[in-house]
């Protein structure tokens, strides 16, 4: 785990990671949608552990639409959904293990 991103490419269905390690994995739009670890999809936490998350909201095709995707400094990515949900960032770390 740790890996640094050195490259992405996109694809109709999913995207492939090249890792610094010259590793190579892909990860298809619905799981990263759906794994979206903003606080509205995902959720957060209070200092007593409640976790709090906006209203679940019914996806469409164009919700697992990628439209762009953002490097966000040197740990993540912030992709661009055709619902124009883009609030996610990704860590490295989160995308090293949804495509283990």
């Amino acid at each position: 785990m740790g890996h640094k991103i050195d490259d992405i490419q996109v694809f109709p269905a999913g995207m492939a990671i090249k890792w610094d390690d010259n590793k190579e994995s892909f990860i298809d739009y619905k799981t990263l949608r759906n794994k979206c670890p903003c606080a509205h999809c995902a959720g957060e936490k209070d200092v007593f552990g409640t976790v709090y998350k906006g209203p679940e909201t019914e996806k469409s095709d164009t919700s697992y639409q990628l439209i762009g995707i953002e490097s966000v400094g040197y740990y993540g990515l912030r992709p661009l959904w055709g619902d124009k949900h883009s609030t996610g960032i990704f860590s490295s770390e989160t995308l090293e293990i949804l495509t283990t």
